[in-house]
């Protein structure tokens, strides 16, 4: 498929393979799914493998990204190329090729839990910043085998077997943390200022939103905090101190945004953080792709134009069940098949 330089459409009934395109377009730029986290899921029942080959420019330089998957007995074996060149860490293949994702379950952004916008956070700066992904990827394999220690200590009933190999995974956690901690700050900054812009304008001024990440801490900071509160971590059964923990503030006109905002005002600012994404992923004037997937059915006529001011002059590729009049490029999709 061809996709146009500004907005493609792609229309059909549900369940016939919009998303899945979307998917397959959005793989290349995360390493993984948004859908699911089993690779195997990827491959058609019945078959046995299944391809990516997304090619795209940068700089007005064609780059071919190729993935395959085979089903095997305990799961999928992957395999991927960068322009032919083998990449065996999903990790080195984020960043180059940027997307970034809207979808209905986006507009909870605000009012569910913390982990969502820890996701966020983490998705929207490895775009940008592979070691901050590899700082990631490190801090939860740490985290893991340091909840595993606290969890066989509980179970044996031997505080011993944590606290006396605490010190060394304590120390690794909180090197990890001061980095991870110090990048969300800083593009959390940004971030404010991106999303406090969009929704002044809509307001036209009414409306000031600030989001704030605490203050990044020091490694020994972590190590003070991690090591002091061995005993209740381990009433706890887990880890407690740690960016695992942590939390983006948002505030609109100075009131907590999740507890004193009205659902419209909650999805304004869920729709103006995503648009922010994709203006702080622009590398040396080269904007990511933006992927729609149903998002303008589930807004209002004032939201629906947060989006589309909000991604003039980008490539666009929206998928929706209801026709949308157009002049962009628009494929009808029916049974996993799109015909223009």
């Amino acid at each position: 498929m061809e996709f146009s330089t500004g907005v493609t459409v792609l229309n059909g009934e549900n369940g016939h393979g919009k998303t899945n395109l979307l998917e397959a377009i959005y793989i290349p730029a995360r390493g993984k799914s948004f859908r699911t986290s089993h690779e195997n899921e990827l491959i058609r029942f019945g078959e046995d493998v299944c391809e990516i080959e997304l090619t795209y420019l940068e700089k007005w330089k064609e780059n071919k990204i190729f993935l395959r998957w085979l089903r095997q007995p305990a799961g999928a074996r992957r395999i991927c190329l960068y322009n032919k060149a083998p990449v065996t860490r999903l990790s080195e293949l984020v960043g180059k090729f940027r997307a970034v994702f809207f979808c209905p379950d986006n507009l909870s952004l605000i009012k569910d839990g913390p982990a969502g916008r820890r996701r966020y956070l983490d998705i929207a700066i490895s775009q940008t910043d592979g070691g901050y992904l590899r700082s990631v990827q490190k801090y939860s394999l740490l985290l893991a085998q340091r909840n595993a220690l606290i969890k066989d200590a509980v179970i044996k009933r031997d505080e011993n077997i944590f606290l006396s190999n605490a010190e060394i995974w304590s120390s690794q956690l909180a090197e990890e943390a001061e980095k991870i901690s110090a990048r969300r700050y800083e593009f959390t900054e940004k971030m404010s200022e991106k999303v406090n812009e969009i929704v002044s304008e809509l307001s036209s001024g009414r409306e000031k939103v600030s989001a704030g990440y605490r203050t990044p801490k020091k490694k020994e900071e972590y190590i003070r905090l991690l090591t002091e509160n061995m005993h209740s971590e381990l009433r706890a059964g887990m880890t407690l101190y740690g960016v695992h923990r942590d939390d983006i503030e948002i505030n609109v006109n100075s009131m907590d945004a999740r507890m004193f905002c009205s659902q419209g005002q909650q999805r304004t600012v869920a729709l103006a953080m995503k648009l922010a994404e994709g203006e702080l992923a622009c590398v040396d004037g080269s904007y990511p792709v933006y992927l729609l997937d149903d998002i303008l059915s589930e807004l209002d006529e004032s939201r629906r134009k947060i989006i589309l001011d909000g991604i003039k002059n980008r490539q666009v590729i929206i998928s929706s069940c209801d026709r949308i009049n157009t002049e962009s490029r628009v494929y009808r999709v029916k049974d996993g098949k799109f015909g223009i």
